[in-house]
């Protein structure tokens, strides 16, 4: 009785129509909204109001949907076309109070379970079930269902071959199944259920990252032993690897995943006596508990059993002094000998990773380095710690990785930060070795890490006792640096980057360690960099953004007396205009800075007075074979009236 004195109200209520129509369906009336919908099948209002998005951005199929009134549904998909109906997207709250946006009627259906509804929709209103929903825009309705764990909605989409479960796979470049979406997630009962209803247990996605992404490896790589446990008693191929060669129980090791490595253990699942070795490896930390030790060294047995019982010897690396010239343990007595020196059992891992990934140029060995030399660092074996960055710098060559320069310039700090003499003829040795000034192009943190080592240097040259010999290495080193005018991709050169403060910032790594003796502007750099390379040094080149000088950007920003005064005596050309039409001066408001400029005489005044004359009557230089392009570039640099132009 109350709906239908509800229903009367709204019919006769003066609202707007869609309105109206939105209520009768939420309050389930379905034969009132049928009759207002026939009245209204002549109106110009008929199919806005069908397919209204109000408030909630939800059409009228959506509204009935959500509240599983199927009759609504059949009466709705009859007053209009319905794959309108059906393809209209909004945004409800579909599971766990989250808001999805993009959600058709038939994902309203499934996600609140009216999949007698959800049947209406795709039998009757031909539902696209492959239709990707927005909020996940790779995935059709099975594979969301899977991620979601929703099983109730995976079972009614297979059970009435809505979907099939090999077949229907993500819309992305993976083109994952179910049951990868459902292994790499750990959801054991939707795993054992996709397996039963014939889920293709060895298919491969096509995942960029990985040569062979099949559930197995998705459920090793997560920690999942439930389900790898199923997959492996369906008969999941074991022997797939990585892109770099990794096998199951390596991937288990390297996600210190110990259940799952004793498992692989327990079935012999492992390619090599090199799988064994690596998963040792990778589970080994030099922090790990009694108990992961023992994992660890129970791998390296099998592995030393293996090869006594296969007959395959190790094909040791050469003696070095950064593994104080140790060499692997060859026979489980030996092992057993360094079980309780953590310290020798690190520089078995390193030896065994130095074997295998040196010929497979895998950068595993590079993280153990890194936690190796921190070690040593912590220790303040300093000198140990330099061979071990230096081996480190051959490694990241051979794997094709960006140098970490930067752990150079940590360890000197650290070292000047401990008052230990840094040896001169080796910093030269690193400073060669780490700065290829053969190469033509360089990245802004390479020639930042340059510059880091000039002040380090000027540290060096402050030890006592440091010879004649070894000072002129030093400013030979710096001048070989100058000769080769090094530039960022902005543009800027080691003067720009000398008088920036923004400079600070790129010492990115351990800044707290390196800030104490790394800081910009640094005179004392700019000073030895004019003493060592001044004929090199373009005092007067501008970067790509602003074309400021190096003078313009101690001027705007950091207004440093001492640096203004030692580059205008250097000779630079305090009439240099940037893109804003600025000099240098125009960013000065302290007088007494200011009055360097006035009271300096410029350099070369007729041939700046003469450049400002061409640049500023706009006299045609292009096409006079008498100008080179160095004289252009002058002339440019004086012109107060440009905005943009190019040197080129």
């Amino acid at each position: 009785m109350m709906d239908e004195v509800f229903s009367l109200d709204i019919l006769y209520a003066d609202e707007y129509v869609p309105e109206q129509l939105y209520q009768l369906a939420r309050h389930g009336l379905c034969s009132q909204l049928d009759a207002r919908l026939h009245e209204l099948s002549n109106s110009t209002e008929y199919l806005a109001a069908l397919t209204w998005h109000g408030q909630e951005q939800l059409s009228l199929l959506m509204v009935a949907a959500l509240n599983g009134y199927d009759d609504i549904v059949r009466v709705l998909l009859t007053h209009c076309d319905s794959t309108h109906q059906i393809e209209l997207k909004g945004q409800v709250i579909l599971y766990d109070a989250k808001l999805v946006k993009g959600a058709t009627a038939l994902y309203c259906a499934c996600y609140r379970g009216h999949f007698t509804v959800a049947k209406t929709l795709i039998e009757l209103g031909q539902a696209n079930v492959k239709q990707d929903i927005r909020d996940h825009p790779y995935y059709p309705l099975f594979i969301h269902a899977t991620i979601m764990n929703r099983q109730d909605i995976v079972h009614f989409l297979l059970e009435n071959k809505y979907a099939d479960v090999n077949e229907t796979k993500s819309n992305d470049c993976d083109e994952s199944t179910a049951l990868i979406c459902a292994a790499s997630r750990g959801y054991t009962s939707l795993v054992k259920y996709l397996i039963e209803n014939g889920a293709d247990v060895n298919y491969s996605s096509r995942n960029q990252n990985f040569r062979s992404t099949t559930a197995i490896m998705c459920a090793t790589r997560c920690g999942h032993i439930d389900a790898l446990r199923l997959l492996y008693n369906a008969g999941a191929n074991t022997n797939i690897t990585h892109i770099t060669e990794d096998t199951l129980l390596v991937i288990a090791a390297k996600n210190k995943h110990y259940s799952i490595v004793n498992f692989l253990l327990e079935q012999s699942i492992y390619n090599t006596v090199d799988d064994l070795e690596l998963a040792a490896c990778s589970l080994f930390d030099i922090s790990s508990s009694v108990e992961q030790m023992n994992v660890v060294f129970d791998l390296l047995r099998i592995a030393l059993q293996k090869r006594q019982l296969l007959q395959i010897p190790k094909v040791c690396i050469q003696s070095m002094d950064i593994y104080n010239y140790e060499q692997e343990c060859q026979t489980i007595d030996e092992l057993d000998r360094i079980k309780a020196d953590h310290d020798r059992i690190f520089i078995e891992i390193l030896l065994i990773q130095e074997r295998i990934c040196s010929s497979r140029k895998d950068i595993t060995i590079i993280k153990s380095l890194e936690n190796y030399s921190d070690r040593l660092a912590d220790k303040k074996e300093f000198d140990k710690c330099l061979n071990v960055y230096i081996h480190m710098f051959y490694c990241y060559q051979q794997t094709n990785i960006n140098n970490n320069l930067a752990r150079f310039v940590w360890l000197y700090c650290k070292m000047l930060t401990e008052n230990r003499i840094i040896p001169i003829h080796r910093f030269i040795q690193v400073c060669y070795l780490t700065f290829d000034l053969t190469e033509t192009k360089y990245i802004e943190r390479t020639i930042c890490n340059a510059l880091f080592f000039v002040i380090i240097a000027i540290k060096i040259l402050e030890q006592k006792g440091i010879t004649k010999e070894e000072q002129t290495l030093i400013y030979s080193w710096i001048r070989d640096l100058c000769r080769h005018r090094l530039t960022t991709p902005s543009g800027q050169t080691l003067l720009h980057l000398c008088v920036d403060e923004n400079t600070n910032y790129t010492l990115n790594f351990r800044r707290r360690d390196t800030i104490i003796h790394i800081k910009f502007p640094n005179e004392s750099v700019l000073r030895l960099l004019l003493a060592c390379g001044n004929r090199w040094l373009d005092l007067d080149e501008i970067e790509s953004s602003s074309s400021d000088t190096p003078l313009h950007i101690i001027c705007k920003r950091n207004r440093d007396q001492k640096i203004i005064k030692l580059l205008l005596n250097s000779g630079c050309h305090m009439d240099c205009v940037n893109k804003d039409g600025k000099i240098p001066s125009d960013y000065i408001y302290d007088k007494e800075i200011k009055a360097l400029f006035t009271t300096k005489p410029t350099p070369d005044r007729l041939k700046c007075f003469c450049a400002r004359i061409i640049a500023n009557k706009r006299l045609n230089t292009g096409t006079s074979s008498a100008l080179t392009s160095a004289l252009k570039k002058f002339v440019f640099l004086h012109d107060s009236l440009r905005i943009q132009s190019d040197f080129n």
